[in-house]
C-alpha cells in the first residue's frame, strides 16, 4: 500500500515576492479596487437621471488624451468627477502635489507612500473640459469633484476637498431639475463628439 503524502498549500500572505513582483501585485490590486470605486460611482450617477460620461477620452493638448473617470451635465454646468478607492490613513493638504499614505502595522519610522494628488489629477481633467467648452461659450462652468469609495481615513484638510459616496449622492440631489438649454448643451455634445474622435484614433 502506498501512503500519499500530503502538501500543505502556503497562504499568499507567506509567499515571498521579489520588489518588482510587489510593485506589479500592487498595480494590479489599485486597478482591481479602482475599478469597484468607478463601478459603484457610475452606478450613482447613472440612478440620478442626469446626462452622464463614463470613462471619457478627450484631447489634452501635444496629440495626447486624458481619461475622465466620470462627467455629468446639470443645470449649472459641466461636472468632471475623479474617483479613488484607497485604504490606510491618508494625509496632506489640498494644494500638495503628493498625499502621504500609511497603513496600521507599518514601521513607525518607514516613509509613507506618495500618491499623487487626486485633487490635482482631477483640475488637469476640467482643463481638458473646459477647453472644448469655451469653443462654444467661455462662460460656461466646470465643477471638480474629487469622490473617494475605500475605506481611507483622511486627515481634515482632505475631507474638506473630497466627496464621500453618500455625499455625491446628497450633492446630486440637490441639483436643480430643470433640462440644461443652449450653449451648455452644445458644449456637451462637442465633448461627446470629442470622447468618440478620441477613442477612434
Amino acid at each position: 500500500m502506498v501512503r500519499l503524502r500530503r502538501h500543505r498549500v502556503k497562504p499568499p500572505g507567506s509567499c515571498r515576492l521579489t520588489a518588482h513582483e510587489m510593485q506589479v501585485w500592487r498595480s494590479f490590486r489599485a486597478a482591481i479596487q479602482g475599478e469597484k470605486g468607478e463601478s459603484a460611482v457610475a452606478h450613482v450617477l447613472d440612478r440620478s437621471g442626469l446626462a452622464v460620461l463614463h470613462n471619457a477620452m478627450l484631447p489634452a493638448g501635444d496629440s495626447r488624451t486624458t481619461q475622465i473617470d466620470h462627467l455629468f451635465l446639470s443645470p449649472r454646468g459641466i461636472h468632471v468627477v475623479e474617483t479613488k478607492r484607497y485604504g490606510g490613513e491618508l494625509t496632506g493638504h489640498p494644494e500638495d502635489e503628493r498625499w502621504r499614505q500609511r497603513f496600521a502595522g507599518e514601521a513607525p519610522d518607514a516613509p509613507p507612500r506618495l500618491i499623487y494628488s487626486p485633487v490635482m489629477q482631477n483640475a488637469a481633467h476640467c482643463r481638458a473640459v473646459y477647453a472644448l467648452a469655451r469653443l462654444v461659450d467661455p462662460t460656461i462652468q466646470v465643477f471638480s469633484h474629487v469622490v473617494m469609495t475605500g475605506t481611507a481615513v483622511l486627515s481634515p484638510a482632505l475631507v474638506a476637498c473630497t466627496l464621500s459616496l453618500s455625499e455625491l449622492e446628497t450633492l446630486l440631489y440637490g441639483l436643480e431639475r430643470h433640462v440644461p438649454r443652449g450653449t451648455l448643451i452644445d458644449a456637451w455634445r462637442r465633448i461627446g463628439l470629442a470622447c468618440h474622435a478620441s477613442r477612434h484614433q
